[in-house]
């Protein structure tokens, strides 16, 4: 069985559009009520006999409503081999919701839609799209060329992870591709038209207040990187000030292992310990290899430079290299999923 979790907010007709033509299709349906209040009690009324309602007594956030979808699922619909998340306010067409299903039926475990990027896209869209899959690509280095779609596919597999996930708003479903990318899975990516009703403006998206969320949850999620990478720089300008460029065929490597170390012990014991399964071993092979180029390629500069600078020139440099040294890795990880 394959099911579609709509989690909806103050949903308008666009709601029972969508649910009459997906009931059409033979899809079973979960809409979660997020708190929307008596005021839309009639839309779900007139959905209640094509979906199940599952009602949260206030507003709670998407990714609560989701969370709370999927506990439904894995409590009442065993059966469920596969299911898809998809908004409620018309930004998702029942056509594209079909081929995420075909895709899953192909043996695609995870499936994210890429919205194309034709017409006119509304700025707050646009702006909010292309900020999201910078920072991103800078703290997991793997590239999406859209990272907000909520039109995605699982296999019935990924629902306990899933539920772990933290946060209960819009940035739950950008910290679902952090773990994903931390965890090595594979995402297939399905390309869309992208739908902006009367200009988006019955999203609830917050523009300013979602945006500051969603990047202070990802920063938080990748504050074990950042803090062996401050360890990192604390080491090479001691090194500087005692050493100046000498000894750089040990300051240099023993920086970066004490950095990689930093990085393990921190994600293991306390960033990621309670959270879904890590992958440590991608992780350790890619810092392994990442710091032998770092100190290679630091030590040709520090012929020419200051060791500090140096070490930041390096690490401009490498962020490229960094990048595709990630990809190779993790296509080479994609078996394990």
């Amino acid at each position: 069985m394959d099911i579609v979790l709509i989690p909806a907010y103050e949903p308008d007709n666009q709601l029972i559009l969508l649910v009459d033509e997906l009931a059409n299709n033979n899809f079973k349906i979960v809409v979660v009520d997020d708190g929307s209040g008596e005021k839309y009690t009639d839309v779900f009324k007139s959905i209640s006999t094509k979906a199940d309602i599952v009602t949260l007594p206030k507003n709670c956030g998407k990714g609560a409503a989701l969370k709370a979808g999927m506990a439904y699922i894995k409590e009442n619909l065993p059966e469920c081999e596969n299911f898809i998340t998809c908004d409620a306010d018309g930004q998702h067409r029942p056509s594209d919701v079909i081929r995420v299903q075909e895709q899953l039926h192909k043996g695609n475990r995870f499936v994210l839609t890429v919205r194309q990027r034709k017409g006119k896209i509304p700025f707050r869209s646009k702006f909010g799209n292309d900020l999201s899959r910078f920072v991103y690509t800078l703290l997991t280095n793997r590239y999406l060329s859209d990272n907000q779609s909520g039109l995605r596919g699982f296999s019935v597999q990924h629902l306990d992870w899933l539920m772990k996930v933290e946060k209960n708003n819009y940035d739950y479903e950008m910290n679902v591709l952090y773990y994903a990318a931390k965890m090595g899975l594979k995402i297939t990516t399905l390309p869309i038209d992208a739908i902006y009703i009367e200009n988006n403006a019955s999203s609830h998206f917050n523009p300013i207040g979602d945006t500051v969320k969603i990047y202070r949850s990802l920063f938080k999620l990748a504050r074990g990187t950042l803090i062996a990478f401050l360890v990192a720089e604390l080491l090479i300008l001691l090194a500087s000030i005692f050493f100046g460029n000498n000894y750089i065929e040990f300051t240099v490597p023993s920086a970066g292992a004490i950095s990689m170390i930093t990085t393990f012990l921190l994600n293991k014991y306390f960033f990621f310990k309670n959270s879904p399964r890590y992958d440590y071993f991608t992780t350790f092979v890619y810092a392994i290899i990442n710091y032998f180029v770092y100190t290679l390629m630091c030590m040709v500069l520090a012929s020419s430079f200051p060791l500090i600078l140096s070490f930041n020139i390096t690490y401009i440099i490498c962020i490229p290299l960094r990048f595709f040294l990630h990809q190779l890795i993790f296509i080479a990880s994609i078996t394990k999923e």
